[in-house]
């Protein structure tokens, strides 16, 4: 994704949702972290990818492309991690979609 046509997009300091104060969190630290065996579970890892993209629709108005990318491939991430929360312990199951994911 980060050498893709909308490469550009993901590699920048990220807020969260629940502070004003920035993150430095993009795909690649994503990557980073998932190499380094960072993640103390699938879940973990799903929420750091869910924020990159939360993050860029958030802070990108509806009709920017950044925001429309994020919106897909946050959809298509959801689709992609189904199967693997499927098969996780129930008690580990979250909600896939968050607040700030639209249906259109």
């Amino acid at each position: 994704m980060k050498t893709g046509q909308y490469g550009w997009g993901w590699h920048s300091e990220n807020k969260s949702t629940f502070t004003d104060k920035p993150i430095l969190l993009d795909l690649g630290l994503v990557k980073l972290n998932l190499s380094k065996n960072m993640y103390s579970s699938p879940l973990d890892f799903a929420s750091d990818v869910r924020l990159v993209f939360e993050n860029a629709m958030l802070y990108n108005p509806k009709m920017d492309e950044v925001h429309g990318m994020a919106h897909q491939l946050l959809f298509y991430f959801e689709m992609l991690f189904r199967p693997i929360q499927a098969k996780l312990p129930t008690n580990q199951h979250v909600n896939e979609f968050s607040a700030v994911y639209e249906f259109d």
